[in-house]
């Protein structure tokens, strides 16, 4: 089969023939039909994170995906040749004309999405999910802060807060004000023009940051006793949390295809909704990450925007199509 390889730490990608994966009894073959660029994959790629998230090299990057079942294991009973899914893991693999995976990874393919839509689904939509739900104990009627609110992540979060009845402020640029108050946002804070600590009145119940660093230190200000503080990025300082009286932490997704099928009817009933920037080709990964990465911040404090990076202004996941 067909796969994108990183055969060093912050090498090239290879568009490269490799053996089709065999399954085990417990296992799904899925013909990936696309999948999705993710912050995460440059990460690991770039080595700069090896000790906290470390791969096997060569490795064939790919957290999420779309596709079609293949081939079944012999104990697995939920799922049949043809049945249309998506998913995600945490070892990537999505790179590839083929994937074998877990029951527990994967739910049935929303109908009314395509497979490019679907595939920009899952890492996005459920690191959303567990941020503001499992760690930040979002509840209707309370007020979360969402920096990052027209990121991948952050716009889920915003349209998950909304839906749950949660009056949602968000920062973002001043270019999509707009866009994030279509999906949810009762107020957007242009971050380019104002600092969020200086203009809220109110302090919120939640914060969830996608950004870091300044912008996290000073997030504490808003929070109310009690509140909950939760970093996708880089670790909150548990002194600073203590010293607040409120809780702080840095999560890490762990997929799930019980909550990807809540997502995926979340989504077929048009109450969320994805965003796909641009689609490429699987041979034109190498390009897909140029393209993203002038656009995001670093994790753990490193920088992955190098001087030849692409800026790109549109909001919306970038996807490969595979097949």
């Amino acid at each position: 089969m067909k796969a994108i390889r990183l055969m060093e730490y912050g090498g090239q990608l290879v568009f490269d023939d490799v053996p089709k994966p065999a399954i085990a009894r417990d296992e799904i073959l899925v013909k990936i039909r696309s999948t999705a660029v993710n912050h995460l994959d440059l990460v690991k790629a770039s080595g700069a994170a090896r000790q906290v998230l470390p791969i096997d090299l060569p490795w064939i990057p790919g957290h999420e995906y779309s596709g079609v079942v293949e081939q079944i294991g012999s104990d697995v009973a939920e799922w049949s040749p043809g049945d249309a899914v998506f998913g995600a893991n945490g070892v990537g693999g999505a790179y590839a004309e083929y994937l074998a995976v877990k029951p527990a990874a994967i739910a049935g393919k929303p109908s009314n999405l395509s497979f490019e839509e679907a595939a920009s689904v899952p890492v996005a939509a459920q690191t959303a999910w567990q941020g503001i739900f499992t760690h930040g104990h979002l509840e209707k009627g309370q007020t979360i802060l969402i920096h990052g609110g027209a990121g991948a992540v952050g716009a889920y979060a915003v349209q998950l807060a909304s839906h749950a009845g949660a009056s949602v402020i968000a920062t973002a640029s001043g270019d999509n004000e707009a866009y994030v108050k279509s999906i949810g946002a009762s107020r957007v804070i242009n971050y380019r023009e104002a600092q969020f600590e200086s203009v809220l009145r109110e302090k919120v119940d939640t914060v969830f940051d996608l950004i870091g660093g300044d912008t996290q230190k000073r997030s504490f200000l808003v929070l109310k006793e009690g509140g909950h503080l939760v970093a996708a990025t880089q670790p909150v300082s548990k002194e600073e949390a203590a010293k607040r009286g409120v809780s702080g932490e840095m999560m890490r997704l762990a997929p799930s295809a019980e909550m990807l099928g809540k997502i995926a009817r979340l989504l077929e009933e048009g109450s969320l909704r994805p965003d796909v920037a641009s689609v490429y080709a699987l041979q034109e990964a190498a390009q897909a990450w140029k393209d993203i990465a002038g656009n995001l911040p670093g994790i753990h404090g490193v920088s992955l925007s190098g001087s030849g990076a692409a800026k790109r202004s549109s909001h919306g996941k970038i996807v490969l199509r595979v097949a």
